[in-house]
């Protein structure tokens, strides 16, 4: 019977670390995809701010060929990330608002000669949009924190 002693509490040991080292490997797994999603969203929002900025650059400040210089597939990299990395409804549809906000104001300053009514209609379009990817960012990390 001490055989049989040892051989269940060797077992109940061993099944008790394996239990642990999945856990652990499991919450690292976790971990390391909230910290990619939430790299993924800051690249996105800082990349649509500096795109605002370089807008504003040339209009108020006539600084040619600022958003010529706009790395689109920076924004474009981190956008396909976020795609990957989540599922979350209202995190893509803020996304994609940002991705066609910036779209249509870049197109729109590109043709040059723009009127200034019409200048403002999109980029207040593209804060409110860069506003909600934000929130949205934060409440979508934010679950993705409390699971247990």
């Amino acid at each position: 019977m001490d055989a049989w002693g040892t051989l269940l509490a060797t077992i109940t040991g061993a099944a008790i670390a394996l239990l642990g080292q999945h856990l652990n490997k499991r919450s690292e797994a976790r971990a390391k995809t909230v910290e990619l999603l939430m790299d993924a969203c800051a690249q996105v929002a800082a990349s649509s701010g500096d795109f605002l900025n370089r807008v504003w650059e040339e209009q108020v400040l006539n600084i040619e060929g600022r958003v010529i210089e706009w790395d689109l597939a920076s924004h474009r990299l981190a956008s396909a990330r976020l795609q990957i990395l989540s599922h979350d409804a209202g995190l893509l549809t803020a996304l994609h608002e940002v991705n066609d906000a910036g779209q249509a104001l870049g197109a729109y300053w590109r043709r040059g000669n723009t009127e200034e009514s019409e200048y403002r209609v999109r980029r207040d379009r593209c804060r409110a949009a860069m506003r909600s990817f934000i929130e949205q960012s934060s409440r979508a990390i934010g679950k993705h924190l409390e699971r247990p």
